[in-house]
């Protein structure tokens, strides 16, 4: 019913850009970037010649012997809920990994299970249907899989004015999320696009060197600085680098303003204090005595309100004086966009001024871009599933739930076994390897 057969670039790329479930993983381009892999493309046909799926097959050789390991990341791409599809597919994956010596190959497709933890009913059918048809699954709660299995995704309007969208899309975000956006616009933040035509080496370094201060806080491995480069270069025109800088002018500035903008109505204060003072002094009728009364505390509230925030301002100038002088980048993120979607893929802040909040302003920047760029999802990426307050990656949930986006479970991981041995070894000796490799590399970051 189906035929199968092995595709060029163009092909994969124009599939993916124009489906609804195509993503920039299962393009020529992820699979370029990928330089210790080898690949394949593949492109499945109904019986008028449609196209009906696409598959990008990354391929690792496995260490010392002849066999490799395949890998179809946040893919296929096809319509799940065709089972005949699915078999069909499935039976030629097993022949083309026998083929080719593939021992197995890993699939994790872009299909939901929950949404903001209720069950979507396509999503499990779908689940217990790849599972009946011989696949192995594998679900993870934080980010133990080779794509996060839980995500947060912000739906974007794409038909009317974009400037109105991006009012309701800002309007819609929690109060502590606005707010903690005009902070950082507040303290004068500002945002620099870089993508292959405008890159330069001392702001990929800056952006490495904040990648390396946030592994080192959140304990995670920091990918080498070329891979970065290569991600610009070869996603080419679909990867930006956001960097958000801060400036001690502009920041000092805004500080010396509120300053003379509080004692500005102070000074206006103070005489009307005097004046109903007097007034208290000569008046003796008791609704008269009140209501005088009641506007002299309105006023008296004022100053000292002013006197509190004058000292505050005063005790933040004294804070970034260390800074006089400087402009300094904050925070960065690498972003993907291809057809519907866009995604927050990478994201580093330093430790120095996080309370000017430059990643709420980064996040608002590329979303505002993805509206922009047409997209019907900006797809925050990895979230732990383990909800637990106490879990020490429920800080990043709280920051992602803020820009009330969707709170996606994906349906998981699954394997296709050519060979049993090979894979079971795999899936003990992987563990240990990325355990040993995790310590040996946070060693070197330290």
């Amino acid at each position: 019913m189906y035929k199968f057969i092995e595709a060029n670039e163009l092909d994969i790329n124009a599939f993916n850009k124009n489906n609804s479930k195509g993503h920039i993983f299962q393009t020529s381009y992820w699979a370029d970037l990928k330089k210790d892999w080898s690949h394949k493309f593949i492109m499945g046909y109904d019986e008028n010649n449609e196209v009906v799926l696409s598959a990008t097959i990354i391929l690792r050789k496995a260490p010392y012997i002849n066999t490799y390991m395949g890998y179809i990341p946040r893919g296929f791409v096809c319509d799940y809920s065709n089972n005949q599809l699915l078999i069909d597919f499935t039976e030629f994956l097993r022949e083309f990994a026998k083929r080719n010596k593939i021992a197995f190959i890993t699939v994790d497709p872009d299909i939901h299970l929950n949404e903001n933890e209720i069950i979507v009913d396509n999503g499990l059918e779908t689940k217990n249907f790849l599972k009946s048809i011989g696949y192995k699954n594998t679900d993870s709660k934080n980010f133990e899989g080779i794509q996060p299995n839980f995500v947060f995704r912000l739906p974007l309007e794409t038909e009317g004015d974009k400037e109105k969208i991006k009012k309701a899309t800002f309007k819609n975000f929690s109060s502590k999320t606005r707010y903690n956006i005009k902070v950082a616009e507040d303290r004068g933040l500002s945002v620099e696009v870089y993508d292959n035509s405008n890159l330069n080496e001392d702001v990929l370094t800056k952006f490495h060197d904040i990648m390396v201060t946030t592994g080192k806080r959140d304990n995670f491995i920091v990918r080498h600085r070329e891979y970065f480069k290569d991600m610009i270069v070869d996603l080419d025109p679909y990867c930006r680098l956001y960097m958000i800088k801060y400036s001690y002018e502009k920041d000092a500035a805004r500080l010396n303003e509120k300053i003379l903008k509080q004692q500005s109505i102070r000074e206006k204060a103070l005489p009307r204090i005097d004046e109903f003072k007097a007034k208290i002094a000569e008046e003796t009728d008791e609704d008269k005595l009140h209501r005088l009364s009641k506007k002299l505390q309105e006023q008296e509230n004022k100053v000292k309100e002013s006197d509190r925030q004058i000292e505050g301002f005063k005790k933040k100038l004294t804070e970034i004086e260390p800074f006089k002088g400087q402009e300094i980048y904050l925070s960065g993120s690498i972003y993907l966009y291809y057809g519907n979607k866009a995604w927050y893929l990478y994201g580093a802040s330093d430790n120095t001024l996080r309370d000017t909040m430059p990643n709420f302003l980064m996040q608002w920047a590329m979303i505002q871009d993805s509206i922009d760029l047409g997209c019907s999802i900006y797809d925050f990426r990895g979230v732990s599933g383990d909800l637990n307050p106490e879990n020490p990656l429920y800080g990043l949930y709280k920051f992602k739930k803020g820009f009330n986006g969707n709170f996606v479970e994906f349906i998981g991981e699954f394997d296709l076994v050519v060979n049993p041995l090979i894979y079971n070894l795999y899936k003990k000796a992987f563990p240990k390897f990325k355990e040993v490799r995790n310590k040996i590399m946070n060693k070197r970051q330290k």
